[in-house]
């Protein structure tokens, strides 16, 4: 048994660690020079200064230094028997004649194989569990690779003292150098430069590590220390998986928007009507004032509102989309505030509603005119407050979210008719926006089959280069009167359904392909024998449309049919009373 004095670490950050007292003075402290190096951030740099003095050790504070705790008592100069004790910061330091809490018994780090194995280690020392909190927190805000580095090389400058930090990983990784064993195991090596350096694992889905430098021996680098890293290198690379699967699920996101509603961020045409809503959406996105959007259905009103959330302030929060005719009346309110559990039959659980869901977001009230008039009440209030309560709760809810409604009726008749409230119609349309039917763009039918195509094609399973002329030509004499959404569907057929490089006007749907085709200059109102019934149809709603302007109930009069007539024409839904 060896007979000289012992510093021993026995809690703290560097528990194990130990310093042989001589008759030399040493020096205890956080400066990298000292001669027993605490990680201890309550601790100065040079705290202590200890000398052995045959069986006993006179230990004293330096200078600027707090006093150090020993038998329950502040002091800054004593002498030290074998099995005293002393605080100082979070550290308890044990005088011994021989190391009787040698490094080995604390958890080997290299055979853990799990995060929470090397908490249990870490559990002990309450400043190094709050370095992991803290780490997690940092990693947290980090929203991309640069940001992740940025915050572990912030925090182990703090929390593990490093003078340098360096990842390893993908494209970084030479497979030549990779450290033996480091794919489950913690490697330390000494540096040209008389660094140590410990390497800990950060796998994501290859192998990867990460380096942490120090400017003292390894002797110096505790089993504690060590723990922190391993816990810090898992951490950062779970964070990095995760973030990883956020931008492949962005990537999907962004894929099913583009087959949805197309790959363009602009509201695509030249003519007059399209480039003044082209003007007018910028605007409408740096203001937050209610927004309704009218025009006949198909026209693209969705998309518009769209294009206006993600051009304003709120696109990075949600933009959630409400159907109107397409909620059960009973039902409406629940969907718009939410419900608590047992407001109503079927209730069995509590659920947040659209306004709630979307935050500081965005909410597309689409065909509004088809809400019942108690909801209109009550989305008017709502309108008005901005606050609203989930059914069965008197809890209030500030309402964030920007409202958008759209409508292909028009509200100002229902108004007219009672069918539609007048102070909700006058809150929704503080500013109004027309969207424009197919046959008031004039070439940009051809420019939008050429998007719509292009969106699509590459799901196709085959080569498509474009439209025949034919196809072209067949494309521009219809007359459309399910504007933007039936052309999509019709594009759709024909990629579907044809087998050549160019879609030919064959492969588009029968309705399109046998309408006579004209000169541009010919009257569109012009019929010519001969055509069938169907297509004869088709070109008189479409001849009351333009007449009309779009107004359903007087085109239906023009033809001496009724609206419900009408509307199983256009193969659509009639409007609810």
């Amino acid at each position: 048994m060896s007979h000289e004095l012992y510093l021993i670490v026995a809690r703290g950050h560097d528990i194990g660690a130990r310093l042989l007292v001589g008759d030399g003075e040493r020096v205890v402290g956080r400066a990298r020079d000292a001669d027993l190096v605490l990680l201890d951030r309550r601790v100065s740099r040079r705290h202590l200064r200890i000398r052995a003095e045959g069986e006993e050790a006179h230990v004293a504070t330096c200078d600027g230094a707090s006093a150090f705790v020993l038998d329950g008592k502040l002091h800054t100069e004593a002498k030290l028997r074998v099995g005293d004790t002393v605080i100082v910061g979070e550290t308890a330091l044990l005088l011994a004649l021989e190391p009787s809490i040698p490094e080995e018994e604390a958890p080997d780090v290299g055979a853990a194989t799990d995060v929470g194995e090397l908490l249990t280690g870490l559990a002990v020392d309450v400043r190094g569990l709050a370095g992991v909190f803290t780490l997690v927190e940092a990693l947290d805000a980090a929203v991309d690779l640069a940001a992740l580095k940025a915050g572990l090389v912030a925090w182990a400058r703090v929390h593990a003292e490093t003078t340098e930090v360096e990842f390893h990983f993908g494209e970084d990784v030479d497979r030549a150098q990779v450290p033996a064993g480091l794919v489950r195991e913690i490697v330390m090596r000494i540096a040209p430069e008389g660094d140590t350096v410990v390497s800990v694992p950060a796998h994501t889905q290859e192998p990867g590590w990460i380096s942490f430098r120090y400017g003292i021996p390894e002797t110096r680098v505790t089993a504690s220390l060590r723990r922190l890293l391993v816990v810090a290198g898992r951490i950062w690379a779970s964070r990095l998986a995760q973030l990883s699967v956020v931008r492949t699920l962005e990537e999907d996101r962004e894929s099913l928007r583009q087959q949805a509603l197309g790959s363009s961020y602009t509201f695509l045409g030249t003519s007059a009507s399209a480039e003044r809503l082209v003007r007018m959406i910028p605007r409408l996105a740096s203001s937050d004032v209610t927004v309704l959007l009218t025009g006949e259905t198909g026209v693209g009103k969705t998309f518009v509102a769209r294009l206006i959330h993600e051009s304003g302030p709120r696109k990075s929060q949600p933009l959630r989309v409400i159907n109107c005719a397409s909620i059960p009346e009973n039902l409406i309110e629940s969907e718009l505030f939410g419900h608590e559990r047992g407001a109503f039959t079927g209730a069995v659980a509590s659920r947040a509603g659209v306004l709630e869901t979307a935050g500081q977001g965005t909410v597309l009230l689409d065909e509004i005119g088809e809400l019942p008039l108690s909801s209109q009440a009550k989305l008017l209030r709502v309108l008005e407050d901005r606050r609203f309560e989930r059914i069965g709760s008197n809890r209030p809810i500030v309402l964030q979210a920007r409202i958008v409604a759209a409508t292909n009726r028009d509200l100002e008749a229902m108004v007219a008719e009672g069918a539609f409230r007048s102070d909700l119609f006058f809150r929704i349309s503080v500013v109004s926006a027309s969207v424009p039917p197919l046959r008031e763009r004039g070439d940009d039918l051809v420019l939008l089959a050429g998007q719509i195509l292009a969106d699509h094609a590459p799901f196709a399973g085959r080569r498509i280069d474009g439209f025949s002329d034919a196809a072209l030509r067949a494309i521009r004499a219809y007359p459309w009167p399910g504007n933007v959404r039936e052309l999509r569907n019709a594009i759709e057929h024909a990629i579907v359904l044809g087998d050549g490089a160019r879609i030919e006007p064959s492969d588009l749907p029968a309705a399109v392909h046998r309408v006579p085709l004209r000169e541009e200059s010919e009257d569109p109102f012009l019929v010519r024998l001969p055509m069938s019934l169907e297509q004869l149809e088709q070109r008189a709603i479409g001849a009351a449309l333009r007449t009309t302007g779009g107004n359903r109930t007087k085109a239906a009069a023009l033809l001496g049919v009724n609206r419900q007539t009408l509307y199983n024409k256009l193969r659509e839904e009639p409007p609810r009373r």
